[in-house]
């Protein structure tokens, strides 16, 4: 393949998560992102390893929408022009206090030049830091209650558990690890362990409950791992919600939010809301 067959092939390919990216925005369907090179050339790892074929979380609320504040390729400002007409609040952390807080969104649709891609696209994001943009959920106050996280990795055969209105929840890892590491990178904070993953499997239940709940389930990860971001109560129901990073690839991003005010029967949560972008070069 030549130089410039190649590159008109990354582009298209790049385009495509983009887009992907973009409709997820719009209704509510869960789907991997396709294999980058990279991926394909890590995947010796997991070549003596049967891959589990269920991939969770899925979206199952679809009155409720969330959107990370990012670029977003292949698409147009006008895509994202009837967000200023919507109700979207921001769920965000004051830096000074650290308390959390969700109030409604000044929404900024724009264009910026992307260096990986070369070329235009366009940014969604909010007058403040926030870590979501949340539509279909209004708060009753804007004081989020929230427990700090001690431990955003939870491992295979590695338990984490917080108290949360008098109650015990616990998140359970579960996996095959094929290989212990210290650190993603030379820029990893504290040398901070990094393994390879394959078929993990997080549960999450309640102390004097019989039931446990599987909420993600991922085959494999390309230089990532499951990071549970924040734990609280944004629905305002006294029980916990979870909001975890799921990225499986680390050129892509990937966001859930679980409420447990949607929850089913035999369920503690579920998943309300997914957002994800591609920023690979």
């Amino acid at each position: 393949m030549t130089t410039k067959t190649f590159k008109v092939v990354l582009v298209l390919f790049l385009t495509t998560v983009s887009l992907f990216s973009c409709s997820k925005l719009r209704q509510n369907t869960s789907q991997e992102p396709v294999e980058t090179t990279d991926s394909i050339n890590e995947a010796d790892e997991y070549s003596d390893i049967e891959l589990d074929t269920l991939v969770l979380p899925v979206e199952e609320v679809p009155e409720i929408s969330i959107i990370l504040q990012a670029g977003y390729r292949g698409t147009q400002p006008s895509d994202y022009a009837v967000m200023r007409t919507e109700n979207w609040f921001d769920f965000y952390q004051n830096p000074t206090s650290q308390e959390y807080f969700m109030e409604k969104a000044t929404i900024v649709v724009d264009k910026f030049y992307d260096d990986c891609l070369e070329d235009s696209t366009t940014s969604v994001s909010s007058e403040r830091n926030s870590i979501l943009m949340i539509k279909g959920l209004a708060p009753k106050n804007k004081f989020i209650q929230s427990i700090h996280v001690e431990k955003k990795m939870i491992w295979p055969d590695e338990k984490y558990s917080v108290e949360f209105n008098g109650k015990q929840y616990t998140l359970r890892g579960t996996g095959i690890v094929l290989e212990s590491g210290q650190a993603l990178s030379d820029e990893s904070e504290d040398g901070q362990r990094w393994d390879e993953v394959a078929n993990y499997k997080m549960y999450l239940s309640e102390t004097g409950m019989n039931n446990e709940q599987l909420l993600i389930a991922i085959p494999r990860f390309n230089g990532t791992f499951v990071e549970l971001v924040w734990v609280g109560d944004l629905d305002e129901d006294g029980k916990p919600d979870f909001v975890f990073d799921v990225s499986p690839d680390y050129e892509y991003k990937r966001v859930v939010l679980f409420l447990s005010s949607k929850a089913g029967n035999g369920e503690f949560v579920k998943c309300a809301g997914i957002s994800e972008y591609g920023f690979d070069c």
